[in-house]
């Protein structure tokens, strides 16, 4: 396989796999994107995202628009290759995105996906705290587990559940809001840079 071969999978789609032996020459893969609704066609910027094919080990099925840690505790290529939940913790910052334009239903367990490390992507926003407004830096928020219904969500940088002890000072920042949210779950649209 050549490293400029594309993987068999787009934005919106997965490889479609369900064991782990199966898929391997595709995770860790890196690729950017046109900003571009697959299913429509619509340009929504003139950008592109940086996306990662990775594989979901987290042993249930990943929603889009959450955010994502990579595995955790573990060495060699399976520290940008794997995910293993959403993320729980205030300001962790070895995330991405899942990728917005899959189905409602997510990517089921063991299989290989695309998320979003940089650029736009749509991202659920927290159920509950302050709302998001154009322009503000977003943080991960804290959950009871990786697999909590408010787990993989986002919250303005500095406030509620992401405020540091130094204050709005940066630390977990994983972008910055490109529109408003409600604190109803509704995603909202942000130019993401991870720094995986």
């Amino acid at each position: 396989m050549s490293l400029t071969i594309d993987p068999p999978f787009a934005l919106g789609q997965t490889l479609g796999v369900d064991s782990t032996a199966d898929g391997k020459s595709w995770v860790g893969c890196l690729k950017q994107f046109p900003d571009v609704n697959p299913s429509t066609g619509a340009i929504r910027s003139n950008r592109l995202k940086t996306c990662i094919a990775v594989r979901n080990s987290s042993g249930g099925a990943l929603l889009p628009k959450r955010v994502v840690r990579f595995r955790v505790g573990t060495a060699g290529t399976a520290v940008f290759s794997e995910v293993d939940g959403y993320s729980a913790v205030t300001n962790e910052e070895r995330v991405g995105i899942v990728d917005e334009f899959l189905p409602a239903s997510g990517v089921a367990s063991n299989d290989v996906f695309w998320v979003t490390v940089a650029g736009p992507t749509e991202v659920a926003h927290a159920l509950s705290g302050t709302e998001v407004g154009v322009g503000d830096r977003l943080a991960a928020i804290t959950a009871a587990t990786a697999g909590a219904t408010t787990a993989g969500r986002v919250t303005p940088s500095g406030v509620g559940a992401a405020t540091t002890a130094a204050g709005n000072n940066g630390l977990g920042v994983i972008g910055v809001a490109c529109s408003a949210g409600a604190t109803t779950g509704s995603a909202v649209l942000a130019i993401v840079n991870c720094g995986v």
